[in-house]
């Protein structure tokens, strides 16, 4: 998460809100997904693995991550 939000806040606004929300957008959900696959990787609970496991897959099907 730390690095969600250090790349956010450095991040250089265009003026662009359209563009600016969209790449912030991507980074945000960029570090869902790696969260994710942390849990996949090092948690145990059965239903926050399958949370992780849909997120991960909702997350990447749209092909901008």
């Amino acid at each position: 998460m730390h690095d969600m939000h250090q790349k956010m806040s450095s991040m250089p606004t265009t003026g662009n809100h359209d563009h600016d929300f969209a790449m912030m957008m991507r980074s945000h959900h960029q570090a869902g997904v790696d969260m994710a696959r942390a849990q996949l990787k090092n948690g145990r609970d059965p239903q926050l693995q399958k949370m992780a496991r849909k997120m991960i897959a909702d997350q990447t099907k749209t092909g901008y991550l």
